[in-house]
């Protein structure tokens, strides 16, 4: 596939990919707050706008991804190859990255990298893209960045997810850190982070 058969990334590269990453930031120091993010026009599908966004931003060649299923396609890997030249691995143990486009098969949290007690930094951030963040079952939300507790509702999660979620917050300051998005918001959901359901 050529170049001009790929579908651009950022309109501005610099500006845009700064943008987006202080829009990550605040999503991670406010635990469960929507923050909209805006992403590349035409994304291959079925990647969606924040999603892309997420990846073309934190993704390079020092940083290896992996894709689940859904988003393991031609058009996709081109794109991913051709905007970040990261490379894409199939153990989801050994990505930095982990781009998820069908959170309802998403794998276990402890088939990625939790870090290591010496470089707590080293673990995966899974990227889930999420049909909403809304109209799911509730769960409240407690821990840094929070002032007291914080609701969410996404839909889409495996059943599991939530007491997964506990315990990856038990294993702080190890643990694996999430972005949850739609089609226009980004969910940050670090591993400070805990949860119970209302």
């Amino acid at each position: 596939m050529t170049a001009d058969l790929i579908p651009p990334a950022f309109r501005d590269p610099v500006h845009d990919s700064q943008s987006a990453f202080r829009r990550l930031l605040k999503a991670l120091s406010r635990p469960g707050t929507p923050v909209s993010l805006t992403g590349p026009a035409q994304p291959p599908a079925p990647m969606g706008g924040p999603l892309a966004a997420i990846a073309l931003t934190l993704a390079d060649a020092d940083c290896p991804i992996w894709l689940d299923p859904a988003l393991s396609t031609e058009p996709v890997r081109r794109y991913l190859h051709f905007h970040t030249n990261a490379p894409q691995i199939a153990d989801p143990k050994a990505a930095a990255i982990a781009l998820i486009g069908d959170a309802g098969r998403l794998p276990g949290l402890n088939e990625f990298h939790p870090g290591e007690a010496a470089y707590p930094d080293r673990s995966t951030t899974l990227i889930l893209q999420l049909p909403a963040l809304t109209g799911g079952p509730s769960v409240r939300l407690s821990g840094p960045g929070i002032e007291t507790t914080a609701s969410l509702a996404p839909r889409g999660l495996p059943g599991w997810f939530w007491q997964a979620w506990h315990e990856n917050a038990a294993r702080y300051p190890l643990g694996v850190d999430i972005f949850l998005t739609d089609d226009r918001i980004v969910i940050g959901l670090p591993r400070s982070t805990k949860v119970e359901a209302p």
